[in-house]
């Protein structure tokens, strides 16, 4: 049985559920834990000497308990709010692009965008970890729309490109298979388990520092109360560190086996055992993936290999060699679910990501089905096509996808047709009124080079630049979007191409989740969509065929796959956008 993105985003939303069970689990140890001991501690004094029964001490723990920890939790989720950049940038990582001239970083750059355009989805900010020198790497975000890969320098150092590429492959798993967003909340989770031990270490450093003082002091009254509060805070350590137990036995739990399908898809992916093999082999000869970053042991569960060795933890990885094994034997054809999914996307080819092939090959042809089984899959052919079509991209193009306010111009140019003619036609004259003069002698600038520009590339080429989009304060996004929208009704008319790329706009700048936004309605029979099928299906029916006769037969034909589910009506006058988005 196969599992298409979609599903494999829905399992990773259900093992959310699994991880408050675990992190329940956790707190209901450390709770009991803590309660024993402020029996203990209590006992004889307001208590029979004894006396391990106490409901008020249960129950103070236990609301102080839930209290601390709940809070550290939600203040470090919130904290991580932005997605994985955040993450990134918590452990040091460097944000970097195209054309930064050294040529390790370069190679990165490329292999994330080309492994971005061949899975069809936008590419992710792209950081590195420049003061380490360990080989290691990580995936971080909730979505695909907020994703940042980060890899340490030694990786982009130390690895040559095939060992490179197996490394973002298998990252990329972690991004397509949804293990990015479980990954972020046990961050969170962690910090709410491990608030204790915190807090301990805390009253122990207070307690050190105050300590003089009282040696100095010429009654030795307090002594007493003194040598209670270390004790309370040695105590609350070393519970703590029973926390660490539960955080380390969480990471495991949840890291393990997803390290072993991450692995088995960078293979699917690039047909490169050698690749991801190499790097993992490299890794235990140098005897190190380690992290410096103080912050690192709140991403080991989502690095490429473990980030440290400790006494009190459980390896939130599989063994090297175990996993180098598994790799060796893997059969290049026929890894299970992914490799079915994307023998199913072979037609396809991910014509949506322009990598249906080069220009006058015609046009392409697609079952729904295959649409479905495409989105998010990646093959080694769509790796190779993403490459060529990268190299074959305008220098000045690439490095106009790279920052800000050249992205955004380069966005509205996207937008503009096809034909060079027209389109200079268009921006020479029709944007005079949009733009100010400065901007209109960019865009004319960039636009000399997009006569060279393949037409399959031009989607990919908008993809490359949602890092750069992303940068946009919320004046220069406003700005930006109100150009789009001018430049779309230019013509009086927003045909279903200018829509997708204002749709695509969107994406990059807000992800899905503002998309979605729009309607959470929620419908319990189908029927009641009928009024947003019938537009859907009309927009479709139009786009596809030349006269009305023939957009009225592609419609009938259409409606006749949902025949006494829902009645659809034939909008002969058009959709608005604002209505086809709503």
């Amino acid at each position: 049985m196969t599992m298409n993105f979609f599903e494999h985003q829905e399992r990773a939303r259900r093992s959310t559920g699994r991880l408050v069970i675990m992190f329940s689990l956790a707190v209901v140890g450390i709770i009991a834990v803590l309660y024993f001991f402020f029996a203990l501690l209590l006992a004889g004094d307001s208590h029979p000497r004894g006396s391990l029964w106490q409901p008020m001490t249960l129950l103070w723990v236990m609301g102080g308990t839930l209290l601390t920890s709940g809070l550290a939790c939600l203040i470090k989720i919130s904290s991580l709010s932005a997605g994985g950049s955040a993450v990134a940038e918590m452990v040091g990582g460097v944000k970097v692009a195209g054309g930064t001239g050294d040529l390790a970083e370069q190679k990165y750059v490329n292999v994330v965008e080309e492994m971005a355009i061949a899975s069809g989805v936008p590419v992710p900010d792209i950081y590195i970890l420049q003061d380490e020198r360990s080989i290691n790497a990580f995936a971080a975000g909730y979505s695909i729309d907020d994703a940042a890969v980060a890899v340490s320098r030694g990786c982009i150092e130390r690895l040559d490109r095939d060992e490179l590429q197996g490394v973002v492959a298998h990252e990329f798993s972690h991004i397509l298979n949804g293990d990015m967003r479980l990954n972020i909340r046990l961050i969170g989770v962690l910090a709410g388990i491990l608030f204790i031990a915190s807090a301990g270490e805390f009253i122990l450093r207070y307690s050190g520092n105050s300590s003089s003082s009282r040696r100095r002091s010429s009654s030795s009254k307090d002594d007493g109360g003194g040598g209670g509060i270390i004790l309370v805070g040695l105590a609350l350590l070393l519970i703590g560190y029973v926390g660490y137990l539960f955080g380390s036995l969480i990471k495991a739990a949840v890291s393990r086996q997803r390290e072993f399908l991450a692995d088995a898809s960078a293979v699917q992916f690039t047909r490169l055992p050698d690749g991801i093999g190499g790097a993992l082999r490299k890794i235990g000869g140098y005897a190190d993936g380690k992290l410096d970053s103080p912050k690192a042991s709140e991403v080991s569960h989502m690095c490429f290999t473990s980030v440290s060795r400790s006494l009190f933890s459980f390896k939130t990885h599989p063994p090297l060699p175990e996993r180098i094994s598994r790799i060796e034997n893997l059969p290049i054809e026929g890894l299970g679910p992914a490799a079915a999914a994307t023998a199913a996307a072979a037609p396809l080819a991910a014509g949506v990501a322009g990598l249906a092939g080069t220009a006058g090959e015609g046009k392409i042809e697609a079952r729904p089905e295959d649409v479905v089984a495409s989105t998010g899959t990646v093959s080694s052919d769509g790796i190779r096509k993403a490459a060529k079509i990268v190299a074959r991209l305008p220098s000045q193009l690439l490095e106009a996808a790279q920052h800000p306010y050249s992205a955004t111009l380069l966005a509205c140019l996207l937008l503009l047709p096809d034909e060079k003619r027209e389109r200079r036609k268009m921006v020479r004259k029709g944007l005079s009124g949009i733009l100010e003069k400065n901007d209109l002698a960019e865009m004319l600038r960039i636009e000399k080079f997009m006569g060279d520009l393949d037409p399959h590339a031009r989607l990919p080429l908008l993809e490359m630049a949602a890092p750069a989009l992303r940068m946009l304060t919320k004046s220069q996004e406003k700005d930006f979007l109100k150009r789009i929208d001018e430049i779309i009704k230019l013509d009086t008319r927003i045909d279903l191409r200018e829509f997708c790329y204002a749709t695509i706009i969107d994406f990059c700048l807000h992800g899905g989740g503002k998309l979605r936004g729009r309607n959470r309605k929620r419908y319990r029979k189908i029927k009641e969509l009928a009024p947003d099928f019938s537009r859907v299906l009309s927009v479709l029916s139009d786009a596809g065929q030349d006269d009305s006769r023939n957009r009225q037969r592609a419609f009938t034909a259409a409606r006749k796959k949902l025949d006494g589910k829902v009645k659809l009506k034939y909008e002969a006058g058009g959709v608005e956008m604002a209505e086809l988005r709503r």
